[in-house]
């Protein structure tokens, strides 16, 4: 409505409709959205009319590129694939978050992966049991995840009594980056550690490396 439009950016303000019924939120989304445009300098604006929509207009001044790229490069794409092929190569993604897990799989699928996926440890230990030997040339292995864990998982595997199938290649994704959670990563059993946010072009080196220079 108009009269909450005017109070729409204070923090913990959520309007009362049939339309919000249900969905939780704690009312800081555009208070945060305000504090990030003033930050760059713009100003943010709200038009709306019940029934019909609302539409939040913001306006910053930012500065023009002076030099583009040829048309028809992608530098992130190249320097993201590095010069590995990865066509073929087969990756398990697990993670219990779907959206990181769809982005995820996106970016490996345009670099020629095959991929599959696990919402948790104990989905991915009965998929690579069950497929056997050779199903999958690595796992990206997220660690905090309900039902198990990413170092337990780790464990797991490479505690199995079929000794190729417990040397697949690991590589923990994880949001804790500090010295000790790489050392809990390797203690687990894993052979890399990649910290959250992912960073496109150190994920394609590490996977580069291992499954590339003959160590699979």
């Amino acid at each position: 409505t108009p009269e909450f439009a005017k109070k729409v950016f204070q923090p913990f303000e959520r309007e009362r409709s049939s339309t919000v019924s249900g969905i939780q939120g704690t009312g800081l989304g555009m208070s945060i959205t305000r504090n990030i445009v003033n930050l760059m300098h713009g100003t943010i604006d709200v038009v709306t009319a019940p029934g019909r929509g609302t539409e939040f207009i913001i306006r910053v001044a930012l500065r023009l590129v002076k030099e583009q790229e040829p048309a028809g490069v992608n530098p992130q794409k190249e320097h993201r694939t590095g010069d590995g092929d990865f066509t073929g190569k087969k990756v398990l993604v697990v993670e219990d978050n779907e959206l990181n897990r769809e982005i995820a799989l996106e970016i490996l699928m345009e670099a020629g992966f095959q991929v599959d996926e696990a919402e948790d440890g104990s989905v991915a230990l009965e998929k690579l049991c069950s497929l056997g030997p050779g199903a999958y040339d690595l796992v990206l292995m997220d660690i905090q995840m309900p039902v198990m864990d990413g170092y337990q998982a780790a464990r797991m595997i490479r505690g199995l009594d079929d000794r190729k199938l417990a040397a697949v290649p690991i590589i923990a994704m994880t949001a804790n980056a500090f010295d000790e959670d790489r050392k809990a990563a390797l203690e687990a059993g894993m052979n890399g550690h990649l910290a959250k946010p992912l960073d496109v072009g150190k994920m394609f080196s590490v996977l580069e490396e291992i499954l590339c220079s003959g160590e699979n």
